[in-house]
């Protein structure tokens, strides 16, 4: 183990059996059981009520969590050579969940259902700190997406000469950046602020970052880790991002979709807004605004063949998309 690593663990009461690399950290098994060590590159003001949010869904039996570790002092943060900032966390001994077994993404969204309805009006922020903890309304958002698919649509044109990317995008972009125009009318709606109003009001929280790489599964129950995303907004959005990253390795199979909102709604059942918001979400060509938003952003002399081919794949699977999204949330465009 590095040097940085043992003058950490010498703060805390952690009796180290072994160490390893593992997910851009130090995974440590200890007498304890297993841990995480890590730089700390989030919020110092957000972590007390991460913490307060994962104790919560560890009393009420939700899942395992990536809880934070005290060091003898009792702070969660601990200072290392050159002034850095390391934290510990507990760590899951399970395998990471299958995007593609069903059984695992059931499972995930029966967990998620139980999260949204545990992580609601447990932060007791004043209105400085509950501004700080809000997440950013999603039609802004999507204000500035779309004026970022013109601006890349505009540059591609100037350009002489185009590659295989430049050339399908710009084939599109017209459709697309229409599309995308019609989503964001589609949220300016009374149903989608009074969603956005609600969660305000009743300090709804997300997971912010809940996809398959955060679930971990064994034979005892499942874990969750890396909360540090979380904040307060319209908790369908974790359900969008889930079942997005699952429809994309799934080819948008309209069962299994139909399956995993049965799954979450047993748990929260949808309301009519929640239902609208959560298609017009996946209606939003999502993945060709993050191609287009790292291609302008990267070294465009060199777009690498990945990019074509995400592309391609996004616009072949389009109408599956659609026809699930129409089927299951009855919602058209």
């Amino acid at each position: 183990m590095n040097d940085k690593g043992l003058q950490i663990l010498e703060q805390y009461d952690i009796k180290l059996l072994r160490s390893f690399g593992g997910r851009g950290a130090v995974m440590l098994e200890t007498e304890q059981g297993l841990k995480i060590l890590k730089e700390f590159a989030g919020s110092r003001t957000k972590l007390p009520y991460e913490q307060i949010l994962l104790a919560r869904l560890e009393e009420e039996g939700v899942c395992q969590v990536d809880r934070a570790v005290p060091n003898r002092e009792g702070a969660w943060i601990s200072t290392g050579e050159y002034e850095t900032k390391w934290i510990i966390k507990n760590w899951p001994s399970g395998r990471e969940c299958d995007a593609r077994s069903e059984e695992d993404v059931i499972k995930s969204m029966e967990i998620l259902a139980q999260i949204h309805r545990n992580a609601r009006n447990i932060w007791d922020l004043d209105e400085e700190s509950s501004s700080r903890f809000m997440g950013s309304d999603r039609r802004k958002e999507l204000e500035k997406h779309n004026r970022e698919l013109k601006r890349v649509q505009n540059f591609i044109r100037s350009k002489r000469r185009k590659g295989s990317f430049e050339l399908l995008f710009l084939k599109y972009a017209g459709e697309i950046i229409e599309e995308s125009s019609r989503i964001l009318n589609c949220l300016e709606t009374p149903g989608y602020v009074s969603l956005w109003q609600k969660a305000q009001k009743d300090g709804h929280i997300c997971h912010g970052e809940y996809i398959h790489h955060n679930i971990f599964m064994s034979r005892q129950e499942a874990a969750v880790v890396n909360f540090q995303h979380c904040g307060i907004n319209i908790q369908i959005n974790d359900i969008c991002l889930f079942l997005r990253k699952i429809m994309e390795k799934q080819n948008w199979n309209e069962q299994l979709a139909q399956r995993m909102l049965e799954a979450y709604e047993k748990e929260n059942p949808f309301s009519q807004e929640e239902r609208f918001y959560l298609a017009a979400c996946l209606y939003y060509p999502e993945k060709v605004w993050k191609l287009a938003h790292h291609y302008y952003n990267a070294n465009k002399a060199w777009i690498p063949e990945k990019s074509t081919e995400k592309l391609e794949v996004f616009l072949q699977q389009a109408d599956r998309r659609k026809r699930m999204i129409k089927h299951t949330l009855e919602f058209g465009l």
